[in-house]
């Protein structure tokens, strides 16, 4: 039978670091650390990517700067959205689709958990919200007393199941641990991290920027006179209303050509089991096209939207019976027309119903951003000017292509 026990480490493992990267993990914080090098580091700390945060300590400046030093610029906040500090019945609010919610689950008092039936309730309401989040990792910081909270194991009595890792270096920590362990129901197999609050924190956020560095988001765009440049569009998504959440980019990184050499067997061998999973196999000209009639349909398409504008937009159906090569067929003329500079999103084969507004929002966004690009481009170019020269950098779009890949394989491009 399996036995409930305690693994004890000198710091948190990877994996930690890669839940926390996919938002994987939620963080519980039983007391604030009084000697890190200033409040700004646990700040940042806080402010990772957690899919929660439950916090039994309240500090009014270090809450307050979570939320004043969220801004647009902040790789965080495109990550995870804006901070949420929530105090009251979470229930009756409604956040954002992506957003960092910060439960304080004694309210604005610090470390003093009131009796009467407000704050029981918001207590109450915040675990559930913890419960029902399906976060495959706890991160538990405790500074002194006993790491369990009360609460947790409530929560693990009543069902509630994950990896749980716990920060602390009270000598009692390992004994209160495996007391616990001794009468809780099996499952519960801890991680003590014998490291002290304050080393524990500068060390994950330490390893997380370096495992996990900002990513910009750049493509590959024509302008009017054919030329390709690289626009970066990373600022166009929104955090709280993300679009990649449901697309996908080809992005300049994935229209980089590959000789066959240059595709490694794993690349090779993964794309027969899913075409989606790498852009590799398509830069080194798999899959082969025997008939390049679809090719040349959509890029005629394309040039004629291009010339014409957005009164000529349309829609080009590849009917094809499941497992006959339809996606495949999808994404190899979606990878074609953006290395010819003509961007592309792909819609992420999860449920989900397509709405036009953030849609159209999005497009604008980077359409702005392409603008700005491009007259600075046009402007710095040796050549004639003049105002017909700025002003068609100025109106110009681009033709996106928005492939959809439907669940009976009937893909819409």
């Amino acid at each position: 039978m399996f036995e409930n026990q305690v693994f004890r480490v000198d710091r948190a493992n990877d994996n930690l670091l890669s839940g926390l990267e996919n938002r994987d993990v939620a963080l519980w914080v039983r007391g604030l650390p009084k000697d890190l090098p200033s409040q700004a580091t646990l700040a940042a700390f806080i402010g990772l990517p957690w899919k929660l945060v439950l916090s039994e300590a309240y500090d009014p400046q270090l809450f307050q700067s979570l939320e004043a030093d969220a801004t647009l610029d902040d790789p965080l906040t495109r990550k995870r959205g804006f901070v949420q500090i929530v105090d009251a019945d979470p229930s009756r609010i409604d956040l954002p689709q992506r957003c960092l919610p910060v439960y304080l689950l004694n309210g604005r008092q610090d470390e003093v958990a009131q009796p009467d039936f407000a704050s029981r309730l918001r207590r109450m309401t915040m675990l559930e919200e913890l419960r029902r989040s399906g976060v495959r990792q706890l991160l538990v910081i405790s500074v002194q007393g006993d790491p369990v909270p009360p609460d947790l194991k409530d929560l693990w009595s009543s069902g509630f199941r994950s990896s749980l890792t716990f920060v602390s270096d009270t000598s009692e920590t390992y004994a209160l641990l495996a007391q616990w362990l001794h009468g809780a129901p099996t499952g519960a197999s801890p991680t003590l991290v014998s490291s002290s609050a304050s080393q524990a924190i500068q060390d994950l956020l330490a390893r997380y920027a370096a495992t996990y560095p900002e990513e910009r988001r750049v493509l590959r765009i024509r302008d009017f006179r054919g030329v390709l440049h690289k626009i970066d569009v990373t600022r166009a998504e929104e955090p709280e209303r993300p679009i990649t959440e449901s697309y996908s980019l080809i992005e300049d990184r994935h229209l980089a050509t590959l000789t066959p050499e240059e595709l490694s067997e794993e690349d090779f061998v993964a794309f027969f089991r899913d075409p989606t999973a790498s852009w590799r196999p398509y830069a080194a000209g798999l899959p082969w096209l025997r008939d390049a009639s679809s090719s040349k349909h959509l890029s005629s398409y394309l040039k004629k939207l291009d010339t014409l504008g957005s009164d000529e937009n349309c829609i080009a159906y590849i009917s094809s019976e499941s497992g006959a090569g339809g996606t495949t067929l999808a994404r190899t003329l979606a990878w074609q027309c953006a290395r010819e500079g003509d961007p592309v999103l792909l819609a992420k084969q999860v449920p989900f119903v397509p709405d036009a507004l953030p849609l159209v929002n999005y497009l604008n966004r980077v359409h702005g951003a392409i603008a700005s690009q491009l007259a600075h481009d046009v402007r710095s170019t040796p050549g004639p000017r003049g105002p017909d020269r700025d002003s068609s950098a100025r109106l110009y779009q681009s033709p996106w292509l928005i492939v959809f890949d439907s669940i009976d394989r009937k893909s819409v491009v």
